[in-house]
């Protein structure tokens, strides 16, 4: 299962036939959710924090002098450090897998220290709610990228069947197993099902994102190289025409045409071919330019679509694209009132 499940991953990332400004526009995305990402981190390493300050202390040791205190300072140091590098840097891999090995490293601390915390045997950590902030570092792992996913996933997993071995392995006078289901909600002995029942829903969740998110990578991918060409489009024709073709309710098929009354608009430059031979190529170039920077936008203003420009010539239409109710060649827009 995981060998497939990784796979389905390892083709989740841009391959060659996706184009590198879509690539680039992925990763413009990609920054942008670690910017929330390490928020978010930041958001829960502040939670876990507050709850510890207002909770009962067995101990006379100063609170931050703990294990558990120790594990949060290093935590919240390493979120603060995360947030900075996310608004200076594009996040290398490598230190986005360590961000992920990192995060649950602490929280596996944390979850350890507890029955030192409160003076109790090794198995009484495993009863602690704290498993299901696994689940939210696990989400907090959800990037463009499900492999992040997958190695939280994993590392959860394995870190807590790791917890569990140092409880049965700890006192081997007695590893506290249990079958009587009874007895370990009521007491501090474990029940290996329980314990595996947890493991298994760590790499059942994991799993479910992990799809979810190939899923969504491969939409981002799509929409996004719709996208660029929606917007290649738009160089090359009017805003009317790029947009009625990237937003039609059907596909467009060729042959396939409307017909509507429109009114063709021919002009040009008097003159143009006898006063372009004595002009210099430059400053022929030029004159273009400021005559089309000035007419096109009358044209457009008066809800025209420039077809062509042939020379010094201009082509645009008038209700081709779009109606634009009482239209001809011979009268004014009457809607528009232009002409």
């Amino acid at each position: 299962m995981l060998q497939a499940l990784s796979k389905l991953i390892g083709g989740n990332a841009s391959g060659g036939d996706v184009p590198d400004r879509v690539r680039l526009a992925i990763s413009e995305q990609q920054d942008a959710a670690e910017r929330l990402i390490a928020w978010i981190q930041f958001g829960i390493i502040v939670t876990f924090g507050s709850l510890y300050a207002i909770s009962p202390k067995t101990s006379d040791i100063e609170p931050w002098m703990t294990p558990v205190g120790m594990s949060l300072a290093a935590y919240f140091a390493f979120s603060i450090l995360r947030v900075w590098l996310a608004y200076r840097i594009r996040l290398p891999a490598w230190f986005l897998t360590l961000s992920v090995a990192a995060d649950l490293t602490l929280l596996m601390m944390l979850i350890w220290s507890f029955h030192i915390q409160y003076d109790q045997p090794a198995s009484f950590y495993l009863k602690a709610p704290t498993l299901l902030y696994m689940f939210i570092l696990i989400a907090c792992a959800l990037r463009f990228e499900a492999r992040f996913v997958l190695l939280a996933g994993l590392f959860s997993a394995l870190g807590w069947l790791a917890l569990v071995f140092y409880v049965v392995s700890i006192d081997p006078q007695d590893n506290m197993i249990t079958r009587d289901y009874v007895a370990y909600m009521t007491s501090n002995t474990i029940l290996l099902g329980a314990e595996f029942d947890r493991v298994i829903s760590i790499l059942m969740v994991t799993g479910i994102l992990c799809v979810a998110l190939v899923k969504a990578r491969k939409l981002l991918e799509r929409s996004v190289i719709e996208a660029t060409a929606a917007a290649d489009l738009a160089r090359f024709f009017s805003p009317e025409i790029a947009s009625k073709i990237t937003h039609s309710d059907q596909q467009i098929r060729p042959g396939q045409g409307e017909a509507r009354e429109a009114a063709i608009l021919n002009v040009d430059i008097r003159g143009f071919t006898a006063m372009a031979n004595d002009m210099d190529p430059s400053d022929l170039i030029q004159l273009l330019h400021e005559y089309e920077s000035r007419m096109v936008p009358i044209i457009q203003g008066h809800g025209g679509n420039i077809d062509k420009f042939l020379g010094d010539g201009i082509l645009a239409t008038f209700g081709a694209v779009l109606p634009s109710g009482r239209c001809d060649a011979g009268r004014r827009c009457a809607d528009r009132g232009g002409g």
